[in-house]
């Protein structure tokens, strides 16, 4: 492959880039900036800054921001011997296709690294003065962009190059809060005879893209099968284990209680098991209910603890809230029960909430403490990262369109997601910034299958020169 694009994919994979070790790739574009002549920042984040002035012609156009993060998800196939530390990534061409050899490729979002440096490194390409803003930690949680000192910027337009589909620019996406509530509870001894209670087979997903799809929630579904004990029987929670993390639906969840009428217990569970097995959607349909009787040491949680905890599950909210009223079919807001661990000596539930309007988001925390208070447990809410509302008289977004129709006689569209993404942060500090989000074609990021379309990679670079030349 002869296009620059790939010079610098090439590059930077060689370049060990973890979450928190993005010391080598800051090294890299600093020698980069350097070597070309360009203003450079670096700050204590090794988020790193590369300015170029306008081409001529452009010198009186406003300037524009150019987007990504450095870091990559490090994940790779059992038996496969590579350290994401020390080694960079063994590339394969395949058709069409850059994939890793038995881990991540790193595609997301090298592609915005080697696409900002193509463009800074021709000076044959007209455009406005920009500047390229390299961030760290996206990948465990935005941490470069947070910490990033968003006043130095002085554009007003924004380019993110962290999307996944060539066709589709992204306008809008969810911000999001985690919450854990907690109580302390009251030993008490066993009373009755003990029993397992465990679900699986759910399918689970993830918390924002697939909040709409109605797909079942472990810990919901298991709150519910207890309750229905609870009103032929007693029920002392002894240990609920289930889920396991924030932005997870959760697929599985485990209990052992104790219950003065084992069989009519059980007889609850399987009736109520099959009253939910009508609702659930295809995806679902490896929902599994076991019962079985154990024995444990294990002192259980109070009466009172045991309510609480099963009340508390049944009354969050979760699943989706409101849908947006400027984008069809997106979601504005969401809430996710995504874990639970409870004991005799501690019960914690762990909530994750988005929202890509921020009243709405405060409004579900707001629900969620009252639901807590109800309860008799402790809110902290953390981890908040604002979202991206939708602009309605935005210039990039047409000029996008535009664009896309005229360079590949198609028509391309605008979308919202419901996951967060660094321009809500952007966002946040200059309310003012008219933002898109675009990248090229990548499949199952994330995963070892990771891999990313050569044609797709070359037609939205080729779009983003295009739609900088007509900044003027």
């Amino acid at each position: 492959m002869t296009h620059p694009l790939f010079r610098y994919f090439y590059e930077i994979s060689a370049i060990p880039r973890p979450s928190g070790k993005e010391e080598k790739i800051a090294d890299y574009l600093e020698e980069f900036a350097k070597e070309h002549g360009l203003a450079v920042l670096r700050d204590a984040e090794n988020n790193v800054l590369i300015r170029k002035s306008a081409s001529a012609g452009f010198e009186t156009a406003p300037s524009v921001l150019l987007q990504g993060h450095t870091d990559m998800v490090c994940e790779k196939n059992a038996g496969t011997i590579h350290d994401f530390d020390t080694e960079g990534i063994r590339i394969i061409e395949d058709g069409d296709y850059l994939r890793a050899d038995g881990t991540t490729l790193g595609g997301d979002n090298g592609y915005a690294v080697a696409a900002m440096l193509s463009i800074l490194a021709d000076d044959s390409i007209s455009h406005p003065a920009l500047e390229c803003l390299f961030t760290t930690g996206e990948e465990v949680g935005l941490d470069g962009m947070k910490a990033f000192d968003k006043s130095v910027l002085t554009s007003k337009m924004m380019i993110n190059l962290d999307s996944e589909e060539e066709n589709i620019a992204t306008v809008a996406c969810a911000g999001g809060v985690r919450t854990d509530l907690t109580r302390k509870p009251i030993v008490a001894a066993v009373d009755g005879t003990v029993l397992r209670l465990t679900v699986s087979g759910l399918a689970g997903g993830h918390s924002g893209a697939s909040i709409h799809l109605g797909l079942a929630n472990a810990l919901k579904v298991t709150a519910r099968l207890l309750t229905a004990v609870k009103k032929v029987t007693t029920v002392q929670t002894i240990e609920m284990v289930g889920g396991n993390k924030d932005n997870a639906i959760p697929r599985e969840c485990d209990v052992i209680f104790a219950a003065k009428d084992a069989a009519v217990a059980e007889n609850a569970i399987k009736s109520e098991a099959e009253r939910i097995r009508e609702t659930l959607i295809g995806e679902d349909n490896a929902f599994n209910v076991k019962i079985e009787h154990v024995e444990t040491d294990a002192p259980a949680l109070s009466a009172t603890d045991s309510d609480a905890l099963l009340t508390l599950i049944r009354l969050l909210p979760c699943g989706v809230i409101r849908m947006s009223p400027n984008i069809a079919g997106l979601v504005e807001t969401s809430s996710n029960t995504a874990i639970v661990r409870a004991d005799a000596s501690a019960i914690r539930v762990t909530a994750s909430s988005r929202s890509s309007a921020e009243a709405e988001l405060d409004d579900v925390m707001s629900v969620i403490d009252t639901a807590a208070a109800v309860t008799g447990f402790e809110t902290n809410h953390h981890s908040r990262y604002p979202g991206w509302a939708f602009t309605p008289n935005s210039r990039l977004q047409p000029l996008y369109l535009e664009t896309y129709r005229e360079l590949f006689g198609t028509d391309a569209k605008i979308a919202g997601i419901h996951a967060g993404l660094e321009c809500g942060l952007v966002k946040e500090v200059i309310p003012e910034m008219d933002i898109i989000s675009i990248g090229p074609n990548m499949y199952d990021i994330h995963t070892p299958d990771e891999k990313l379309s050569i044609s797709s990679s070359i037609r939205v670079y080729d779009l983003l020169v295009h739609l900088l030349a007509k900044l003027k």
